[in-house]
């Protein structure tokens, strides 16, 4: 089964650290303005060809931002929506609501955060069928993200080439966690239905699957999102 959470299936100035260095420091310098309200539209692409959509926003709530994605990947039926509640502060998640379909069946994950842990639980409900419970209590490392908080970062978190940051995620549709480095790798110009872009693209490793992201250097705005080992992307759209 494909499952995307992509939330896939990813800066109004810059603090310069020494190239090939790796940044610990990475939550003190978000840019406060792009985390404030956001979103990421962008077509999915599959083997060449229009095949769905990607689109993921967030809003700061008191203390709180909101997120929500909406995926769909028409040709495998699938459709992905969820909401979820991290901290401003540091981005550490506060809660977490799935819903993923797939065909004729779904699943609902349901998860709550505290201090080093997750619980709650997913359901499966297929047709004519009992549903399937599962239980979540899983723990996690010290200043572990929501896997879809990510892509929220990597928006707000300005990188010069050569930099590299790392955390650690928790993927709630697998339950599973996995150490992260993001890597502001080389400068590139791309094409896409929206027009033509020069980025930055930010290899995301660690986790499955793992992911490049294309970030416009002019307005921090991303711009592509191509997903490794499969003949799929998101690219910024012509509608948008």
């Amino acid at each position: 089964m494909h499952k995307l959470c992509l939330a896939a299936v990813c800066a109004a100035s810059f603090i310069t650290l020494p190239a090939e260095g790796q940044s610990s420091d990475w939550r003190s310098r978000m840019d406060r303005d792009a985390l404030a309200a956001g979103e990421i539209y962008l077509e999915l692409q599959f083997e060449g060809e229009a095949d769905g959509f990607m689109r993921l926003g967030w809003q700061v709530e008191g203390d709180e931002i909101a997120i929500y994605d909406r995926t769909m990947w028409a040709s495998r039926e699938i459709y992905e929506t969820m909401e979820a509640r991290i901290r401003l502060a540091d981005l550490e998640p506060v809660s977490v609501d799935i819903r993923f379909h797939q065909g004729g069946q779904y699943f609902e994950t349901a998860g709550t955060f505290e201090p080093g842990r997750v619980t709650g639980s997913t359901r499966l409900v297929r047709p004519g069928q009992p549903d399937t419970l599962h239980a979540i209590d899983t723990g996690l490392a010290d200043g572990a993200i929501l896997r879809a908080s990510f892509f929220v970062l990597t928006a707000a978190l300005p990188m010069e080439l050569g930099e590299e940051v790392a955390f650690s995620w928790y993927a709630p549709m697998g339950n599973t966690t996995a150490d992260i480095t993001l890597r502001a790798v080389e400068a590139v110009v791309i094409e896409t239905p929206a027009g033509t872009f020069n980025t930055h693209r930010i290899e995301q490793r660690g986790g499955t699957p793992a992911n490049d992201i294309f970030v416009d250097r002019d307005t921090g705005r991303i711009v592509r999102i191509d997903i490794g080992g499969q003949p799929m992307r998101f690219v910024a759209s012509a509608t948008d």
